[in-house]
């Protein structure tokens, strides 16, 4: 008797093993961004291009955050082509005039206060100063501004004072603006008249470059005035006087509203001043926001605009490819920037409008190169089931061309948007820019025409230059590695 076995059947003992096993032990697959991403991190010189790119994207979406000036309606922030104020480091420039900018109506030190009272109230939400007579006869008031200047003698200096005048049964009353220097000199700067009827609501403006206020005080009316008062370091005194006379039974009443005093400095900001005083830090972040928006959106038109005359052509081929090709050979062949500026010229200079132009002529590159890649792909055999299975062409062009161009449509975006912002910064330059909207092309056009090359004011004119170079160059380096990945998958399919 043999104690042998017979063998067990083939497959018996894989039967027992739990079906799940082989499921389990299979390695998951990532997503094909995740992959991406993966190879693309790989690439210092993608890195470096997106690295620079989100500090811009920062920049533009910060920029209500950044800077507290508008870069369009703020002007006289302080004088014509001020430096940086961090100059004010270097022993060239530690001295020179700096920015005093006082909105002094909280700030008035009441020195003389006979037979008034002084109330606040509100006009059209900004808070006022009203000054009324206790009682009958004449009141005075007297409020002082003080201020410490240690810097070198500035160019020009302004009071705004607002105010209106409300006299009752024959009261009267005048204001006068004195300015006391820090050596004990004294000068009327402005005294109006004797107000007996109502003075509605005004601005007096006092500003020291008026050649009849130098003529008024002795002085040469070409002479510079500012430097001839604020010329030592020490305190100075804006004194604001106020006189009335109500009789025996009359009222008066004086609203004085926000005082502005200025002295524009020749240092200011983080990038200076343009020719009227304007910031330059917030025109340039104001500028990378729009710069980045006139290249998005250019470069996201034209990709689709060549992407669906790309996958058409290149899939229906016959009279369709031939005559969607010479559009686009007869679009390249027109001169871009010339045929730019006739057109602004034309239609106007509004930014929609050139974002539209400057599509137009962006979108024939992305069409040659999708329309290369739906020949190869049309021939493939997954495109052949479709088209076998009943599928339109239609639903092949969108379900089986589309998805696998995307990789290069997606690369061809990324390279167009450079160029889109160069060429909106190119019109703006030659003058055919939105004036109303801040951009780059916008400063260096604003450069060229008042003088910033003459007078070497490098802060004006090399942010806005390298930004364009640097941004450039970082949309180049993502682009070229996301094509150099696309082209690398491609090739493994």
């Amino acid at each position: 008797m043999s104690n042998s076995r017979s063998p067990a059947p083939k497959g018996a003992g894989e039967a027992a093993l739990p079906a799940v096993s082989t499921k389990a032990q299979a390695p998951r697959r990532t997503g094909a961004l995740r992959e991406i991403w993966a190879e693309y991190r790989r690439s210092p010189r993608g890195m470096v291009g997106l690295i620079i790119f989100l500090i811009f994207l920062f920049l533009g979406v910060a920029a209500p955050w950044l800077t507290p000036y508008d870069p369009i309606q703020d002007q006289f922030l302080a004088d014509g082509m001020a430096r940086p104020a961090w100059m004010s480091y270097l022993p060239r420039y530690r001295q020179e005039p700096v920015t005093v900018d006082a909105f002094v109506l909280d700030d008035w030190r009441v020195v003389v206060e006979d037979n008034v009272n002084i109330s606040w109230g509100e006009r059209e939400g900004e808070p006022v100063m009203i000054v009324r007579n206790e009682g009958p006869g004449d009141s005075r008031l007297v409020l002082e501004y003080t201020f410490d200047y240690r810097s070198s003698a500035p160019d020009t200096f302004y009071l705004q004072v607002p105010y209106a005048f409300v006299p009752q049964g024959g009261a009267s009353g005048r204001l006068a603006v004195r300015f006391e220097t820090a050596d004990g000199r004294s000068y009327t700067m402005w005294e109006s008249r004797v107000f007996r009827t109502e003075a509605r609501w005004t601005t007096q403006r006092v500003d020291s470059r008026d050649m009849q206020l130098k003529t008024r005080l002795g002085f040469n009316p070409l002479a510079n005035l500012a430097a001839a008062l604020v010329n030592v370091p020490g305190e100075y005194r804006l004194m604001l006087e106020y006189t009335a006379d109500a009789g025996d039974e009359g009222t008066t009443q004086l609203t004085l509203g926000e005082s502005r005093f200025r002295i524009p400095g020749k240092l200011h900001g983080l990038l200076g001043t343009d020719h009227v005083g304007g910031d330059l830090w917030s025109q340039f972040v104001y500028g990378t926001r729009m710069s980045l928006v006139i290249g998005f959106v250019v470069a996201v038109i034209a990709v689709v605009v060549g992407t669906l005359v790309g996958i058409v052509s290149g899939y229906l081929g016959g009279w369709v490819d031939e005559l969607l090709m010479r559009i686009v050979d007869v679009m390249i062949a027109i001169p871009f920037l010339p045929i730019l500026i006739v057109m602004v010229s034309v239609v106007g200079k509004n930014l929609w409008t050139l974002i539209v132009l400057i599509a137009i002529f962006s979108w024939m590159s992305v069409a040659r190169l999708v329309r290369s890649q739906t020949l190869t792909l049309r021939e493939r055999s997954f495109v052949e089931a479709a088209r076998a299975a009943g599928a339109s062409p239609g639903y092949i062009m969108r379900a089986h061309i589309l998805p696998n161009v995307l990789g290069i449509v997606f690369a061809s975006l990324v390279l167009l948007v450079p160029g889109a912002i160069i060429s909106e910064a190119s019109l703006s330059l030659l003058g055919f820019g939105d004036p109303r909207v801040p951009t780059w092309g916008r400063m260096l056009q604003n450069a060229r025409s008042f003088g910033a090359f003459g007078e070497l004011a490098w802060w004006w004119i090399l942010p806005p230059g390298l930004a364009l170079t640097i941004l450039a160059m970082a949309f180049v380096f993502i682009g070229n590695t996301l094509d150099d990945i696309v082209s690398r998958r491609s090739n493994e399919r």
